[in-house]
């Protein structure tokens, strides 16, 4: 039997403290790779002990998911919960644990609302999905504890807020990179991208129809095979298309640039998925293509390389295809995501830390096309840092912003670095422990940022630079916290200051004379 970590034991703990003081509907939050199918069979097992007359209910919306849990149950109590499966009318009333898929439940419980017997406990695993909220009616009375690493439902109009009480957060994503649970990133772009404004919304999200026939354009695809060959060549890679046709095109122009790829959609029958998949696992060099359906409940650890070949207006969906190259793998240090779509820079990086409790309670506005938990931004006209999207005036350089959409650059891509988690907490942890000056940690993350610059090969110019210098200055910032300091002008400009003497030492770059204000 596996024992839970800390913070699992504690979201486990906080839930039975909610439901102690009367609250009935809880979201519980954990991101993809915090263990979310061990932490709830504990939970599950802990309800079974203390009311060993009542039945509990696990609903999900995927095979896969159905069969992870059975197993994941077993493992740690030596039972297997009963699955009850379409064609299937028979249950054992003995049983006190039953998975299901989320329409056998919706069908059983219409013909029967007992048909599960005396149910105590109803957990929903993907809760921000909307087919489940179907179930609530049918246990107006029970205990229904929804899990989910992004507690954003998928209907803007239908927020999470309105079919449960409360949010039990556990933790984020830098803090499982911290422990080891989850491997860093660095995050790439495409240097003026397509631009959200020439893709048309479409109940909430761009337009499959439109995006799918830009992004099958050959200058995009090419820019796919170009991004891989320039930073992930020869690794493991997942690639997340727009529809089945412009998946088709691009594995085909992998293939035809001499690259193990291949096809994966929904249409295809199980037989052949199983065979994809299970070659993808054997095959290091190995390229999928997909269009969202290796998200949620698909774990390849082995993957290196995450490229996000389409736009999204949902922070879920961004972080569910992102996450996929997030699990520990051996010789593995960090994952690389290739955003094709201006993503993390509409919802912010996949590390970037997110307050899902103010999130919870403060959804999106139905028609609002924000970004969800992080603030919306663009990359400055003239010296190309990343600044946010009403500014007029960028403050790094001083150039006035106009008020139209950047255009793609046609003629020749580039891909810049955008982001990088670094786990400052153990640097600075090292620091303390060689008894070193404190600000040491602030001379290795400089270091550490600049290094991944030169190990992916990016070269270094402006628009480089300044993007360097913003990821420096969120660390700064994290330790100015983390040691009881501010976050003052002082700590930027000195900071500032040592990062461009790096980098003239490093690359031979010299600062243009901008008038800059942090």
């Amino acid at each position: 039997m596996k024992t839970l970590r800390p913070y699992q034991q504690t979201g486990n703990d906080n839930i039975a403290a909610a439901y102690a003081s009367g609250l009935m509907r809880l979201i519980f939050q954990l991101p993809t790779g915090g263990g979310k199918t061990i932490t709830a069979s504990a939970l599950i097992h802990r309800f079974c002990q203390a009311m060993p007359d009542k039945k509990v209910l696990f609903i999900v919306h995927r095979d896969e998911l159905l069969i992870q849990f059975r197993k994941a149950y077993a493992g740690q109590y030596g039972v297997f919960p009963e699955a009850i499966v379409s064609g299937v009318s028979y249950r054992n009333p003995n049983s006190q644990v039953y998975v299901t898929m989320v329409e056998t439940a919706n069908n059983r419980l219409k013909k029967s609302p007992n048909w599960f017997g005396d149910v105590g406990l109803v957990v929903i695993d993907e809760a921000h999905i909307g087919n489940f909220k179907k179930i609530h009616q049918y246990f107006p009375e029970t205990l229904i504890v929804g899990l989910t690493a992004t507690p954003i439902s998928s209907s803007k109009k239908h927020p999470l807020k309105e079919q449960y009480h409360e949010i039990i957060c556990s933790t984020d994503i830098p803090d499982l990179i911290q422990i080891g649970a989850l491997v860093p990133n660095k995050t790439f772009h495409i240097k003026g991208q397509v631009s959200a404004a020439e893709l048309k919304v479409k109940n909430g999200e761009f337009d499959a129809f439109e995006m799918s026939r830009e992004y099958s354009k050959s200058k995009h695809i090419m820019n796919c095979v170009k991004g891989y060959e320039d930073h992930a060549k020869g690794e493991k890679t997942i690639v997340f298309n727009c529809s089945v046709e412009h998946s088709q095109m691009v594995t085909q122009a992998f293939v035809d640039a001499g690259y193990n790829a291949r096809h994966l959609d929904g249409e295809m029958p199980d037989a052949e998925r199983a065979e994809i998949l299970k070659w993808f696992a054997a095959t290091p060099d190995a390229i999928l293509c997909n269009i969202g359906i290796l998200t949620a409940g698909f774990d390849e650890p082995s993957i290196k390389c995450v490229i996000m070949n389409r736009a999204t207006l949902s922070l879920p969906l961004w972080l569910q295809c992102t996450g996929r190259g997030s699990r520990p793998f051996e010789n593995k240090d960090h994952f690389i995501i290739l955003d094709l779509g201006g993503n993390a820079l509409r919802h912010g990086d996949w590390s970037t830390p997110r307050d899902w409790h103010f999130i919870f309670h403060n959804p999106p506005k139905p028609g609002k096309q924000k970004a969800d938990g992080a603030a919306p931004v663009k990359l400055c006209e003239q010296c190309e840092a990343i600044i946010s999207l009403q500014a007029r005036v960028c403050p790094f350089c001083g150039a006035e912003q106009s008020q139209k959409a950047p255009q793609y650059d046609k003629a020749s891509v580039e891909f810049e670095l955008i982001s990088s988690s670094i786990n400052i907490t153990g640097i600075v942890e090292q620091v303390q422990q060689r008894g070193a000056n404190p600000y040491g940690a602030i001379h290795a993350v400089k270091q550490i940022i600049i290094q991944q610059a030169k190990d992916s090969q990016t070269g270094m110019n402006d628009t480089i630079a300044y993007n360097l210098l913003e990821l420096y200055q969120e660390k700064v910032k994290e330790w100015c916290h983390m040691n009881g300091k501010n976050y003052d002008q002082w700590h930027k400009d000195i900071t500032s200051s040592w990062f461009f003497d790096e980098l003239r030492k490093q690359f031979q770059y010299e600062k243009p004379v901008l008038n800059i204000q942090l």
